[in-house]
């Protein structure tokens, strides 16, 4: 079924499916915020922002209802060419990890890019891609869970929690995190883009509890030598 919007002698159609280019263009306006709706709908729609200060504000109301699936279209199957999940290595899940911190919507091409191999360019379709992101989300949500420690995560935390990126520090040093896996060998760094993300996340979780007995032995020693 088609939705169409009409202002004077235009008629103005509500997309099926939105391109990545309009997606990422609506991340600088937060549909929660009513004042946006306008510019949202002017986006999505390609309707002239002027035009859409003709419309009442119940019509606008009505119309973000149904561009809100267009916007975020949850329905979405995952999409073949993804990424082998059970194959991300440390490269990938760096680079994922710095443009989804820097938002998914402002970075869609990049995460595109990365989780398909392909050019993004702006006539791609949001839908035939947007399912395969989600996948990946939800399986990165999974993987901060598994290794909350090491994260610094609390066990509040659930694998269920949409706001992963307010619990985890954003500027979150990935840089170190290489470095650490190389032995501090700049030079080793090709090397540990490499392996496989799961293997060196257990090789951290192993080196920071080993790390954190040490500690707590020379701790017991100092004590015991202070009481005698």
């Amino acid at each position: 079924m088609k939705y169409t919007l009409h202002i004077e002698d235009k008629v103005y159609e509500v997309p099926h499916k939105l391109t990545i280019k309009q997606f990422r263009e609506l991340s600088n306006w937060d549909i929660r915020l009513e004042n946006n709706w306008r510019k949202v709908m002017s986006i999505v729609m390609n309707v002239p922002y002027e035009d859409t200060l003709m419309i009442p504000d119940k019509t606008i109301e009505l119309a973000i209802t149904f561009l809100i699936d267009k916007i975020y279209p949850d329905t979405a199957p995952v999409k073949d060419g993804i990424v082998d999940i059970n194959n991300v290595n440390v490269g990938t899940f760096v680079d994922m990890e710095v443009l989804i911190s820097g938002g998914v919507q402002k970075n869609i091409y990049g995460i595109i890019e990365i989780l398909y191999g392909i050019k993004a360019t702006d006539d791609l379709l949001l839908y035939d891609f947007y399912g395969g992101i989600t996948y990946y989300l939800n399986w990165r949500l999974n993987i901060f869970n598994s290794y909350r420690k090491l994260f610094g995560l609390d066990d509040e935390f659930s694998k269920n929690d949409i706001d992963l990126e307010e619990k985890i520090d954003p500027a979150y040093n990935w840089y170190s995190f290489l470095m650490v896996l190389a032995n501090e060998d700049f030079l080793k760094i090709k090397e540990v883009v490499n392996e496989p993300i799961i293997q060196a996340l257990n090789f951290l979780a192993y080196k920071k509890d080993k790390t954190e007995e040490e500690n707590k032995r020379l701790n017991e020693l100092q004590r015991n030598s202070r009481l005698n």
